[in-house]
Formats: C-alpha cells, sequence, structure tokens
C-alpha cells in the first residue's frame, strides 16, 4: 500500500515537533495510542435476544499520509481481539473530501473484520463531494478542499478565531452530494452505509432498528426520512456523525446515540480546549451524555485531519446492552 506524501508544511511541522521536544507527545506518541472504553448501556424493556449484545463503535479514521500502517493494523486487531457482535463506523472516512490514500482506505475497509450481525456506517463533513466546515460568519460551508490552507495553519488559526455559530447554511451546502468514489469502496467492504435510513436487524429471535442520518453541517440530517421505517415494536441504535444533531434527535425513536467528529476535543489543554471543536452544544463535546431516556455518547475517534492530540486518546467504544430496570 502506498502512503500519501506529506506537503512541505508537514514535514516542517514535524521537525519542529521533534526539537521542541513538548511537541513530541501529541505528534508522534499520543496520537498512535488506542484505548478501549467499555461501558453498560441500561435499556429498559430490552428484549432477551438483544441483551449483552456488544457493539464496537469507532469514528473519525480521517486517513491521510501521517497516519502510520501501523496504526491501522492496531485497529484492525483490537476489533478483532474485542469480539463484537455490531460494528458501527460514525463518519470521516477522508480528510477535506479528497481520497488522497485511495488505495489504503479501500484496503482498511475491505479487510476490516465483520461483526456477527453487520458493520454499518455512515458518512461524516469531510465525507462529500465537497467539504464542510464553519466558515468565518459563523456559517456552515462547503469546499472543494482544492483552496483550503494547509491543515497545520488553519489548525493554528483556531486559537485566534472568535467565530461563533450561526447555525445558517449557504447556498453552496445544498449543491454538495456523496462522494460517489468512497460509496463504491464501501461497497465492497464489510460495512453497509446508511444514510437518512433505517434497517432492521435480526438477533437471536428479536430486532434491533439500526438508524443513519447524513451529514448535519451540510444539512442533510433528514430526521423525518431516517425514522420513516423504524420499527417501533423494538428498541434501536441511532448513528450520526456530529452529536449537534442530537437536539433533533430526542423526539424521536433510538435509545443510545453514537456520534463523533469532536475528537473529544483534540487539544485538551486550559485556554485550548475550546478552540480547536466549535459546537454548537458543548454538552456532547466527549463521553456519555443521558437526556430524556437516551444515552448519547460521543466517541474521541482514532485519527484527525491535524495528527496531534493532547489528553485526548484514540478510542474504541464497546457499549453492552443490558435490561435496565
Amino acid at each position: 500500500m502506498k502512503k500519501e506524501k506529506k506537503s512541505i508544511g508537514e514535514i516542517l511541522w514535524d521537525l519542529w515537533c521533534v526539537v521542541s521536544v513538548v511537541g513530541i507527545w501529541p505528534r508522534f506518541i499520543e496520537p498512535n495510542l488506542l484505548s478501549t472504553t467499555r461501558l453498560s448501556i441500561d435499556i429498559e424493556k430490552l428484549p432477551v435476544g438483544l441483551q449483552k449484545l456488544k457493539i464496537l463503535h469507532f469514528t473519525d479514521l480521517h486517513l491521510n499520509g501521517g497516519m502510520y500502517n501501523f496504526f491501522l493494523e492496531k485497529l484492525k486487531k483490537r476489533a478483532i481481539s474485542l469480539d463484537p457482535d455490531l460494528i458501527v463506523f460514525t463518519g470521516d472516512f477522508l480528510c477535506n473530501a479528497k481520497l488522497g490514500d485511495k488505495e489504503r482506505l479501500a484496503d482498511f475497509f475491505r479487510n476490516f473484520p465483520r461483526a456477527r450481525f453487520g458493520n454499518y456506517a455512515v458518512v461524516g463533513n469531510h465525507d462529500y463531494e465537497k467539504y464542510a466546515f464553519i466558515n468565518e460568519n459563523g456559517e456552515y460551508d462547503a469546499s472543494s478542499g482544492k483552496n483550503l490552507d494547509s491543515t497545520i495553519f488553519r489548525g493554528l488559526s483556531k486559537l485566534f478565531s472568535k467565530t461563533v455559530i450561526k447555525k445558517r447554511f449557504t447556498e453552496a451546502v445544498s449543491k454538495v452530494g456523496l462522494n460517489q468514489e468512497l460509496v463504491e469502496i464501501l461497497k465492497d467492504s464489510p460495512f453497509k452505509l446508511l444514510h437518512n435510513e433505517t434497517i432492521t436487524v435480526d438477533i437471536n429471535g428479536s430486532k434491533l432498528n439500526i438508524s443513519g442520518l447524513g451529514e448535519y453541517m451540510l444539512n442533510k440530517a433528514d430526521v423525518k426520512t431516517t425514522f420513516k421505517n423504524y420499527d417501533r415494536n423494538f428498541p434501536g441504535i441511532v448513528l450520526v456523525h456530529n452529536p449537534d444533531a442530537v437536539i433533533s434527535l430526542l423526539e424521536h425513536p433510538g435509545e443510545l446515540i453514537l456520534s463523533g467528529h469532536t475528537h473529544g476535543g483534540q487539544v485538551n489543554l486550559p485556554f485550548l480546549r475550546n478552540k480547536f471543536i466549535l459546537m454548537e452544544n458543548p454538552l456532547f463535546k466527549r463521553g456519555l451524555v443521558r437526556i430524556k431516556n437516551k444515552w448519547i455518547y460521543t466517541n474521541r475517534g482514532v485519527g484527525g485531519t491535524m495528527n496531534f492530540r493532547w489528553f485526548s486518546v484514540p478510542e474504541m467504544l464497546l457499549a453492552e446492552l443490558n435490561n435496565g430496570k
């Protein structure tokens, strides 16, 4: 597998991290660690056939030249060792809508372990024809990525940004479609892509709804369409990339909502932790939250467009469903 070549800016950034010493941990060590979070999720009146069901959740791969092959192998080996019943991925396969490492990406997902009851995925704001971002006016916008500043420059510029999200979408957003190359890659993998749809999976004599939404930042999270075929006789899990979409889901079915996007804050240092990830609802920045009889989990993810993490170790979640009292 060929790796995407690093830009001059990325090479200089790596050199600075080495020379500065303090940059060695967040650039070269923490991004290559992998933690497993284990949770027991209590669901009232959970059918017997779904009790002890194990769901492996990971997100935000952002495959790029800075991600090493040994780390990709680590992800696959961890998935095998955890022996899940379901595997779900909640978006951001790519960086800035670019398939620079197409061969590696295809190989990784094609050879990813298959769970007993299937592998499922949704797309994120980097996975369409254009990349969704928050512009200087606080609007959700879209770009091909061709004219964007370097990832490092954009990351550092956030330190001085005072952008406030306006919850508005530009005209460019409405014209963005799915990245068809990515769609084709997933067809040749164990992962079924869910885009504003719900499927019902037969499990141990019972059923589980699995719902997947489009990207919130591109105004593609069509809630009404997603739950059209939801079987309310059975529980369900909801997959959405951006946890800011959660508010729109609270009056709809689904006991467990799994999301990513935030990278757990990515750089969790005083005065910086609120600069790198802009959110409408910081409550959903990372970890488990309980609202209106729903569990919401925001995963720290396993990658990033900028391979740099401080106190936000890459994560896989293993959630076990149990009968709540």
